[in-house]
């Protein structure tokens, strides 16, 4: 990257605001800001790391275009580890559209989305799951999430796959030295080196595990309200979200499609999708949006079965049950501020649990979201854990744990050490994949092209 171009960006989101970051990082960072910017105090002015007060100026008339600060970072030490300026203009669009012109017409190029920390990437500074951790803290949205994130910021997962990567490469380098010199008399036990491999192994597997929870905290999951029609189930919706989210009456078939919102719930997103009772459709619309809850039930993370406490259980409840008891559910039996003449004994004899709430009178409701967290989450709650919160991740892992149970499998059998070691290079190039050591161009551009512009 030594050679690398000169780039710059605002950092900062569009629009108005107090402060515009616009950040330069290259060889040409300082001799750009040098030119642009005319210091009030001449003293100590360009000294690095020192914040400095002055004037953005247009060399080709001399014209003043914002009062700012400015600050020069020399390499290695930067976010970039290239020479970086960063001017702080107001924060209206146009100052900062024109000293970004103006920084442009000096020798820099506008960067790329992402191309600050791709640089931070490529000069060693972060491997690349701290690089995706970046993208990640900006967009946290809980507190969980951030937690997650900052996690993988400071290394946490980072060092736990290098200590694996270590242990691979010497399991490697110790069978490689018996295939390179079988006639040597080397110092190598193999019983040895095989029980860290197993470690090694098993981590990987608590790892992997841990995605569900990340997925849950980072991305959300989907949680389908369902039942007969007149249950209860936009009302359900509206009472969690605690707004008037869908259309409420007391006619059957209302709700012909899916509406849906988001909600927190001990630090976890978790979408609420409140649906088309099912029931013999009245008509083709309703034909198309029972099937679309048909089809939404085997996708979704779990299932709020409401069930009508002031109405006897009936064939249309039924037929709901056949429909989602293959899949993760809990039931909810709402309007309990009536009269109830459901028979729970109908529930019992299906060794089914439930939750008793009025949607109407907000009875309930904290009891139902425990349980809907604890369905989500359950025993795979880790307070406090690093979480794998990506697939890429994952899906690295998982491969890389195959091939070390085939390298174990191998030593087992008896098998030629070089299948041995097969196996544990492509190990280790599954688990560079993840810190960005073995990366193809193409998956390294994606994972960066998701980036905002400024970072």
């Amino acid at each position: 990257m030594e050679d690398a171009d000169t780039i710059c960006a605002i950092s900062t989101p569009p629009g108005e605001g107090g402060i515009g970051i616009i950040r330069i990082s290259g060889n040409k960072a300082h001799p750009i800001l040098k030119k642009i910017f005319r210091p009030r105090r001449q003293r100590g002015s360009f000294s690095p790391r020192m914040l400095c007060l002055g004037d953005i100026i247009d060399p080709e008339n001399n014209e003043a275009l914002d009062e700012v600060l400015s600050v020069l970072m020399n390499a290695p030490q930067t976010y970039t580890r290239e020479d970086t300026a960063e001017i702080y203009a107001h924060g209206s669009y146009i100052a900062q559209k024109n000293i970004l012109s103006l920084i442009i017409r000096s020798g820099a190029r506008l960067a790329e989305p992402g191309e600050f920390t791709k640089r931070a990437f490529l000069n060693g500074r972060i491997d690349l799951l701290q690089a995706e951790s970046v993208l990640d803290i900006i967009q946290s949205e809980t507190d969980e999430e951030f937690r997650c994130a900052f996690n993988y910021l400071k290394g946490t997962i980072s060092r736990k796959i290098h200590a694996m990567q270590k242990t691979i490469r010497t399991t490697l380098a110790n069978t490689e030295a018996l295939i390179d010199f079988p006639e040597e008399d080397i110092d190598v036990d193999e019983e040895e080196f095989f029980p860290p491999l197993k470690r090694t192994k098993r981590e990987m597997e608590a790892l992997i595990s841990s995605y569900e929870e990340g997925r849950a905290v980072k991305q959300g999951l989907d949680v389908l309200i369902a039942g007969k029609t007149n249950v209860g189930k936009s009302s359900l919706l509206n009472a969690l979200l605690a707004q008037e989210r869908a259309i409420v009456t007391p006619i059957p078939g209302t709700t012909r499609d899916m509406v849906e919102d988001t909600i927190y719930i001990q630090g976890i997103k978790v979408r609420i999708i409140d649906t088309a009772g099912i029931r013999t459709p009245s008509d083709i619309i309703e034909q198309e949006g029972i099937a679309r809850v048909k089809r939404k039930i085997s996708e979704t993370d779990l299932i709020v079965w409401v069930l009508d406490g002031s109405d006897r259980y009936s064939k249309e409840d039924d037929e709901v049950y056949r429909e989602i008891r293959d899949n993760h559910f809990i039931v909810a039996v709402n309007k309990i501020d009536l009269p109830q003449t459901i028979d729970i004994k109908e529930l019992a004899s299906k060794g089914l649990e439930w939750v008793e709430i009025s949607a109407l009178k907000d009875v309930g409701l904290e009891k139902l979201k425990e349980t809907i967290y604890a369905k989500l989450i359950g025993s795979r709650k880790r307070a406090g854990k690093a979480l794998i919160t990506n697939l890429r991740h994952k899906n690295a892992l998982a491969k890389a744990k195959d091939n070390i149970e085939r390298a174990i499998e191998c030593r087992k059998n008896r098998e030629p050490l070089e299948f041995i070691a097969f196996e544990l290079r492509e190990a280790l190039h599954h688990l560079g994949e993840i810190t960005g050591e073995a990366l193809t161009d193409g998956i390294l551009h994606e994972i960066f092209a998701r980036f905002c512009i400024g970072k």
